[in-house]
């Protein structure tokens, strides 16, 4: 029997905790009556498909016999635990800085997703240390600007995710860029630090990068 690594713990937990509020709501949309039975019901259905997101993949993995690399997987979970769960479902994002704990967390998951890109794309593996912090800082700093682009787009059709308007005012000048630049620099920093660390170990083993790559599983 394989033991249990303290990722499962994490995955465990995640799940567990969304289980009991997925049984909570689902009990108070039951006794709730008119429009707030209803939006009960779509808070569960929003908390199922948040729970099928996280056990996703691991489950593909488990199905498909591929490697799925802890670090990367534990990232993920730690970010999508606090982006759906946490933050959509229950509006932790109007807690001061939420948001931008979230991109340093994100901005290390791309680095790690472009390592894993690596992997999968490139054969050749002899690379300088300071070229592969370098590359998995771009990558993520990349995403971070593609996902700055898709909210840019949303807020062209009304809506208001780089917050450049406050009470239904529009900010301006530095004041509508501050949401914006903070979640590129947390993405930054979150990489920077990712790479310092693979910087480190990579120093340590050259071959350290390759527990990022998705493997199949003979």
């Amino acid at each position: 029997m394989r033991k249990k690594s303290k990722l499962d713990f994490l995955l465990a937990f995640i799940v567990i905790s969304m289980l009991i509020s997925l049984f909570m709501t689902l009990f108070e949309a039951f006794t709730a009556r008119g429009s707030q039975k209803g939006a009960l019901l779509f808070l569960a259905l929003e908390i199922v498909l948040g729970t099928v997101v996280i056990v996703a993949p691991r489950l593909l993995a488990q199905k498909l016999h591929f490697y799925l690399p802890p670090v990367l997987y534990g990232l993920f979970l730690l970010f999508t635990y606090g982006a759906i769960y946490l933050g959509t479902i229950y509006h932790f994002y109007r807690i001061p800085y939420w948001d931008k704990g979230l991109h340093l967390i994100s901005g290390a998951l791309l680095a790690g997703f472009g390592l894993a890109l690596y992997g999968l794309l490139v054969k050749s593996q002899s690379l300088p240390a300071l070229f592969v912090e370098i590359y998995v800082t771009a990558f993520a700093v990349f995403c971070g600007v593609l996902w700055e682009f898709y909210e840019f787009t949303c807020d062209s059709f009304g809506m208001n995710l780089q917050r450049y308007m406050k009470a239904g005012h529009l900010l301006l000048g530095r004041a509508a860029l501050m949401d914006t630049m903070g979640d590129l620099l947390a993405d930054f920093i979150g990489a920077v630090i990712f790479a310092v660390i693979l910087g480190v170990q990579l120093k340590k083993d050259a071959g350290f990068m390759e527990q990022f790559y998705f493997k199949k599983i003979k």
